[in-house]
């Protein structure tokens, strides 16, 4: 893990350069499809916080993470945040233009956000478990 993420960042959710520009390129070609799903994403990139590839602390939610949490009021779930083309709902794929995947990005274990569903609820989310990502370039 980088420790040079200082303590006040605690609390802020970072994406690593590589993620941040892939992510970038994805809202732009999703807005043609979904303009509501990029406007979440593009959102949402415009707080996250930046920093080199190889500095984001051990365990931030990115592109092929795995995330375990809990969803208050509800159960505790597994998912893996894909690209909207590998998206596979029966396998806990995710997509990253998903709202849930939207809220988990940049996110680490203990952090919590929120994200409206379908049905208009808000739901508050907590990172429980961030799996090592495996070692693939993304790309879109």
């Amino acid at each position: 893990m980088s420790n040079s993420i200082s303590s006040s960042m605690h609390h802020v959710s970072i994406l690593g350069a590589t993620d941040y520009s892939s992510l970038v390129r994805l809202a732009k070609t999703a807005s043609a499809k979904d303009r509501h799903a990029s406007a979440e994403l593009v959102d949402k990139l415009e707080k996250i916080v930046v920093v080199p590839d190889g500095q984001s602390p051990d365990g931030t939610v990115g592109i092929g993470s795995t995330v375990t949490f809990d969803v208050k009021g509800a159960s505790r779930r597994t998912i893996t945040l894909v690209d909207p083309d590998d998206l596979d709902a029966e396998a806990s794929r995710i997509s990253v233009l998903a709202p849930i995947g939207v809220a988990l990005l940049g996110l680490r274990q203990g952090q919590s956000s929120q994200w409206v569903s379908q049905d208009g609820q808000f739901n508050d989310l907590t990172v429980v478990h961030v799996a090592e990502r495996p070692i693939t370039g993304f790309s879109h």
